[in-house]
């Protein structure tokens, strides 16, 4: 297979090219999070990676995440990584760090891992002369929303070489399963929150049912997380746009993990929708206004607004608006 990078503007001829990304709504909320949430994405890393420790102010750049790969017959295969991502540390130094979200082990996990880090290692960490190639791999890792006992906790990749000698590294897997209310909470990993409805996947066949006992307990226990994020909200040891970011990425997964799940869907729902309080809007707007928004300025608005918008990607762009102008003229 031949790689070609990616670049704005690169002429493809678009009936020859595949997008081969796989995307659900699962994917863009972890890229939503990575992007948004540069804070939560380090103590992941802290998590899945045992041999790093990040302060949680060190500088984080998001990478292009897309690749063209050559098929046969002159096809191209447009690969989107979930995230490609640079650390730069208080030192300077700098590290590349590749992360998957995984909702279905297909078989073909460490196929494209493997493919994506050659992709990240030429293009952003790769030095060539006439003679010599050196390309640095990034530092791998999958979040798996669904697991079993099957599962590994980790995948190896081997490169054998014409020599003889061989290349092998790890692919540490986190396995959203292994993580108990009070360990997100303990270990500030809110960055699983918004998927933490995984969790109950295998009980919705008896939610459904609608046994009382069954659907009183579920209440307690999904509530519980929600009900100490904000906690820590009300204490200030989470800022008000991130707890409102988990609060409407929670939402976006519920929507597609309950589609074919009535009760569970309604159950979740109201749970979250009792999470949007009177005095996280109050701070949206305290918030908005010490940083310098004006209740007057047309700008504002639409700040918020695309603001409302990404962190509820069920709002419509109308909705997002006339949302935006009531809160701001409270």
């Amino acid at each position: 297979m031949l790689y070609n990078n990616f670049s704005e503007g690169q002429d493809q001829k678009t009936d020859q090219n595949r997008t081969n990304s796989g995307s659900t709504p699962y994917d863009d909320v972890f890229r939503t999070l990575v992007v948004e949430h540069k804070g939560l994405l380090l103590k992941l890393l802290n998590e899945m990676f045992t041999d790093i420790h990040y302060e949680g102010d060190e500088e984080v750049n998001t990478l292009n995440n897309a690749y063209f790969a050559n098929r046969s017959e002159g096809n191209q295969d447009k690969m989107i990584t979930d995230s490609a991502i640079e650390i730069i540390d208080h030192y300077g130094c700098r590290k590349l760090f590749h992360l998957e979200c995984q909702s279905d082990n297909n078989g073909t996990m460490i196929l494209r891992m493997f493919e994506y880090d050659v992709q990240i290692a030429i293009k952003e960490d790769s030095s060539v002369s006439d003679d010599r190639l050196i390309v640095n791999l990034p530092a791998s890792g999958v979040l798996y929303l669904r697991s079993n006992s099957a599962t590994p906790d980790n995948m190896i990749v081997t490169v054998n070489v014409p020599s003889g000698d061989h290349a092998q590294y790890r692919v540490p897997i986190m396995k959203l399963k292994d993580y108990s209310c009070d360990d997100i909470i303990d270990k500030e990993l809110y960055f699983l929150i918004p998927f933490y409805l995984f969790n109950f996947e295998g009980d919705f066949d008896k939610i459904e049912s609608q046994d009382e006992a069954f659907l009183d307990n579920f209440r307690k226990r999904y509530q519980e997380i929600y009900d100490k994020l904000r906690e820590k909200l009300e204490r200030g040891q989470i800022d008000v746009l991130t707890h409102h970011s988990i609060i409407m990425l929670s939402k976006k997964v519920i929507a597609a993990l309950t589609a074919k799940r009535k009760v569970v869907k309604e159950e979740a729902e109201r749970i979250m929708g009792g999470q949007v309080l009177d005095y996280e809007t109050k701070e949206l707007i305290r918030t908005g206004i010490a940083q310098g928004m004006s209740k007057q300025s047309a700008d504002d608005i639409q700040k918020l607004a695309d603001f409302f918008q990404k962190t509820n990607p069920e709002m419509t762009e109308k909705e997002a608006f006339e949302e935006a102008k009531k809160v701001l003229s409270n």
